[in-house]
């Protein structure tokens, strides 16, 4: 009785597996595959957006930002102040000056940031190894001027470090020479009052390309004596930035230095003034999350309803097993284990072919382009000029098994209701 119960329970599983490849279970586990591929993508991108975000931002700006109303002065002894903390998560403290220009050249003008940096004490290493010509220095060059009648003199000029989509709008390569158009006035005028500008001059140095729209199309360096002449600051700078050696310790390090100064400093960390940005990146990235799981959900229902109908067509393979002695439990085990194989195949597919869609998004994104004229990436837009993306072994491991979990619940209904079956019942109708 056991042999012939085996051979039984057998044919009604190939007979059962029989329909595996019918269009209903194929609709079921493409939309499984689908689900999984698409939270893949869209969760390995978010996160390489994030981690891209934070390496540029602090890559380029200090961890720690210490200002004062009206510029910081006593420089020299404000930096005495920081690093006799002792604080061993600081690895470098330098003064800088930033504020707004426009920079022109022999055909364009343009907006932009510009920022005066000490090289001997500010960490550059980002710019230094995204130079794409020229070099990461800021010695004076001669320029010759032309005065009246034609009288030729030689003044010393500065350099000036200029982000690849700048020189693009500005028409420039290294060696060219540009103005830098500031405010003449220490203290800013009313609206209605016509406002004196200054212009100085500095030679292209060199062009960087960190990967990051905002800061390749708006961003020059320049040195920090340079810096404090044209926007008037005399031996003031605009404050100090601080570098920390783990850039997620910046608040912990930021309040043991604010506890030793007075109210007229302002302290500010980089995760204060992108905390708001990266706040709304992490709801985005939960939304996206719950929104396509959607998808993984509507399979879950695909599986319900064709496991159903299997319940249905074998009512009277059923019927006999029923007969045969077999048990409600091992009725109940042949469609869990149908759901379960749904679901370990479209999670299967669908790992694979997300990450190879998250290792090959670029390659993806210009074939677009390419063959349809889509642009899938703009980086003005964007941010960046490519598709970041990091593959998070536990955003994977938490889909997979989420999926999984699905699929094995989607199986439990139509498997509760094939083995409530009553053998005479289900054979009287057949």
């Amino acid at each position: 009785m056991k042999l012939e119960l085996f051979i039984a329970k057998r044919h009604l599983t190939k007979r059962s597996f029989g329909g595996f490849i019918s269009m209903n279970f194929f609709i079921s586990i493409a939309g499984v595959a689908l689900g999984v591929m698409a939270l893949i993508v869209v969760l390995s991108v978010m996160s390489g957006f994030d981690r891209e975000l934070k390496s540029k931002i602090v890559g380029v700006q200090p961890h720690i930002l210490v200002e004062k109303v009206g510029g910081v002065d006593e420089v020299a002894q404000t930096l005495f102040e920081i690093q006799k903390l002792g604080i061993k998560d600081i690895i470098s403290v330098a003064p800088y000056v930033q504020g707004q220009a426009i920079v022109r050249s022999d055909a364009y003008a343009t907006g932009v940031i510009v920022r005066g940096v000490d090289i001997q004490s500010e960490d550059l290493d980002l710019v230094r190894k995204n130079m794409r010509s020229g070099a990461l220095a800021f010695t004076e060059v001669p320029m010759q001027v032309k005065r009246w009648f034609g009288k030729v003199e030689t003044r010393m000029i500065g350099r000036v470090l200029v982000g690849e989509s700048l020189a693009a709008a500005l028409s420039v390569r290294v060696g060219d020479i540009v103005s830098v158009i500031s405010p003449d006035e220490d203290k800013p005028s009313k609206l209605t009052e016509i406002r004196k500008t200054k212009s100085d001059f500095f030679q292209i140095g060199g062009i960087f390309r960190l990967g990051m729209n905002d800061f390749d199309s708006s961003l020059a360096l320049i040195s920090l004596p340079h810096a404090q002449s044209i926007y008037h600051l005399e031996d003031r700078v605009s404050g100090i930035g601080i570098r920390v050696k783990d850039v997620e310790l910046a608040d912990k390090v930021k309040e043991e230095i604010q506890d030793h100064f007075d109210s007229p400093f302002v302290f500010q960390s980089w995760i204060d003034l992108n905390r708001h940005f990266f706040s709304a990146l992490k709801v985005e990235k939960t939304v996206m999350t719950i929104l396509l799981s959607l998808i993984i959900l509507v399979a879950a229902f695909n599986i319900v309803s064709s496991l159903t109908m299997v319940a249905m067509e074998k009512t009277k393979d059923i019927g006999i097993l029923r007969a045969l002695g077999a048990t409600a439990s091992s009725i109940r085990e042949v469609f869990l284990i149908e759901g379960l194989m749904i679901g370990v195949t479209g999670v299967f597919l669908g790992a694979i072919l997300g990450l190879w869609l998250t290792l090959h998004l670029n390659e993806v994104s210009d074939f677009l382009e390419k063959a349809f004229g889509i642009s899938v990436f703009p980086s003005d837009i964007y941010y960046f000029d490519k598709i970041p993306a990091q593959i998070n072994s536990g955003d994977i491991v938490t889909i997979v098994l989420s999926a999984l979990v699905m699929a094995l619940a989607a199986g439990i209904y139509p498997a509760h209701q094939a083995a409530q079956l009553h053998p005479v019942e289900a054979l009287r109708h057949e």
